[in-house]
C-alpha cells in the first residue's frame, strides 16, 4: 500500500479515540474498547497503523477501560498529549490512505469528527473525556477554522460491520496472500485456487472443500478443518481455529483466533475463543469472545415480512434499515440446547439463556435466562465460570479484567440507563 508523502512525520503522535458513539455498540464494548471491534481480517485499531503506515501511541477511551485498554491494545491509555498530536475517531473506516496536514484542522464526516491535528493549545483543551461529550467537544474544537471534508465512513451501529463484512473481506485480499503453506492432500477440492490463503500447520481433511469462487478464501496458521466442511469466500478464519465435519460456511465470515465453530454459518463476525461447534445456523451476527452457544441454537436473521430488522439496543428498538440481520451477543454469553434467537437478538455481557424454545429477544448484561424469566445474576458467580472457561484454553484473567469484570455488575445497568 502506498502511503502519501505528505504525512506527518514519525515524530508525530497518533491516539486512537472513542466518541459518545461507543453506546451503540454495546453490549459489545463492556468487555473491550471500540477500537478492539474486529472488521475483515484484524481490529480496528490495527487498521489505523495498516492505513496510515505508522504505528499507534496512544489510545483514549472510558476511564473505567483504562487499564484493560493499556494491556489489550499494547499503547498507553488516556494519556495526555502535545503539539503535533492527530486523534483519530476509533469508528472511522478508511477508504483511502489518509493524510494530515501540519497546522490544527478536524476533519469531518458529515457532521461527525474523524480526526483531529492538535497545536498545543487543543492539545491542552482536549482529553478523553472532552471526545466522549459531543458539547464540550464541539466547545473546545469551534476556534478551528480549518474542517475538511474526508473520505471514508464512521460506524454507528455493529450491523454496519456485518452489511459491509463481505466487501471488506474482498478488498483486504491482495495477490500476494496466495499460498499454500501446508501440506494439502491432492484430494482437497480448492476452487479459484488463486484466491486461497493457507497458512502453515494447517490440517484439512481431503473431503473438505474450500471455494473461492465468489470471494478469497484466508486460514490462518493452524486451522484445522474436518471431513466434509465447505468454506465458501469471502472468508477470513483466524489463527489456532477448527472448522468441525460437515461444517457450511456460505460467504461473508471473519472468524476467529482459536475459535471452533459448526453447523451452519452466514455473514458473522465472531471474536476469538468463542464455540459454535454443533449443530445450528447463526447468520448475519455479531459475536464477542469467550461466547458457548449449546448445541443446536440458532437464530434467525430474516422477518417473516421481508422487513426492516429493530434490534433493541440498550433496550430501546433501533431501526437497521436491512432486511437481513441476525443477533448481536456480548462477550461471555452461554445458550442452553436448542436455543432459538430471534430476528435482531441481543444477550448482553456475561448473560446466561437456558430456556426451551425462543430466547427473549433483549437479555441485559447479566441476564439469566430461564423457562420463570429473566433474572439478575451475580457478577462474582458469572466471573468464576468465566475464569474457568478461560482456563480450559489455558489462558488466564487478568487482574484488571478481574477488577473490569466485577465493576461491570453495577456499572452496566448505570450506562444502559444513560444510553
Amino acid at each position: 500500500m502506498d502511503f502519501p508523502v505528505d504525512i506527518l512525520s514519525s515524530m508525530a503522535q497518533l491516539v486512537v479515540f472513542e466518541d459518545e458513539a461507543f453506546v451503540q455498540f454495546l453490549p459489545l464494548l463492556f468487555w473491550r474498547t471500540l477500537f478492539e471491534l474486529r472488521l475483515g481480517r484484524t481490529i480496528l485499531l490495527d487498521r489505523v497503523s495498516q492505513w496510515t503506515g505508522q504505528p499507534v501511541t496512544g489510545v483514549w477511551t472510558r476511564d473505567w477501560m483504562t487499564k484493560v485498554a493499556e494491556q489489550r491494545c499494547g499503547a498507553p491509555a488516556n494519556r495526555p498529549i502535545r503539539a503535533g498530536t492527530v486523534l483519530i475517531n476509533g469508528r472511522w473506516v478508511f477508504t483511502d490512505p489518509p493524510s494530515f496536514p501540519t497546522t490544527p484542522t478536524v476533519g469531518m464526516i458529515g457532521n461527525k469528527v474523524a480526526y483531529v491535528v492538535c497545536d498545543a493549545a487543543l492539545a491542552q483543551e482536549l482529553s478523553p473525556e472532552v471526545m466522549l461529550d459531543p458539547s464540550r467537544r464541539a466547545e473546545v474544537l469551534r476556534e478551528v477554522r480549518d474542517k475538511p471534508k474526508v473520505s471514508g465512513t464512521l460506524l454507528a451501529y455493529p450491523w454496519d460491520i456485518v452489511r459491509g463484512l463481505p466487501q471488506t473481506l474482498a478488498d483486504e485480499w491482495q495477490r500476494v496472500d496466495a499460498a499454500i503453506d501446508s501440506e494439502l492432500d491432492p484430494r482437497i477440492c480448492l476452487t479459484s485456487r488463486d484466491r486461497i490463503h493457507v497458512g502453515e500447520r494447517a490440517v484439512i481433511h481431503p473431503t473438505a472443500v474450500l471455494d473461492a469462487t465468489e470471494g478469497p478464501v484466508y486460514l490462518s496458521h493452524d486451522v484445522r478443518i474436518g471431513a466434509g466442511a465447505v468454506l465458501e469466500g469471502p472468508l477470513y478464519v483466524g489463527p489456532g481455529s477448527w472448522i468441525h465435519p460437515h461444517t457450511w460456511i456460505h460467504g461473508g465470515n471473519s472468524i476467529g483466533p482459536v475459535c471452533k465453530v459448526g453447523g451452519e454459518i452466514t455473514g458473522c463476525v465472531i471474536h476469538g475463543y468463542t464455540n459454535k461447534q454443533h449443530s445450528g445456523f447463526l447468520g448475519h451476527s455479531y459475536v464477542g469472545s469467550w461466547v458457548n452457544l449449546g448445541a443446536g441454537t440458532s437464530n434467525s436473521d430474516l422477518k417473516n415480512t421481508y422487513g426492516h430488522v429493530r434490534v433493541p439496543i440498550n433496550g430501546t428498538d433501533v431501526d437497521t434499515g436491512d432486511a437481513f440481520f441476525g443477533a448481536i451477543i456480548g462477550d461471555h454469553v452461554k445458550t442452553g440446547i436448542n436455543s432459538s434467537l430471534a430476528t435482531g437478538a441481543v444477550l448482553g455481557f456475561s448473560a446466561f439463556a437456558a430456556r426451551a424454545g425462543f430466547v427473549p429477544k433483549y437479555v441485559p448484561s447479566f441476564g439469566w435466562v430461564s423457562d420463570t424469566g429473566i433474572h439478575a445474576g451475580k457478577a462474582d458467580r458469572m466471573l468464576d465460570t468465566a475464569t474457568k472457561v478461560m482456563a480450559r484454553r489455558n489462558i488466564d484473567m487478568t487482574d484488571e479484567e478481574i477488577e473490569l469484570f466485577l465493576d461491570l455488575g453495577t456499572r452496566v445497568r448505570e450506562v444502559e440507563a444513560k444510553a
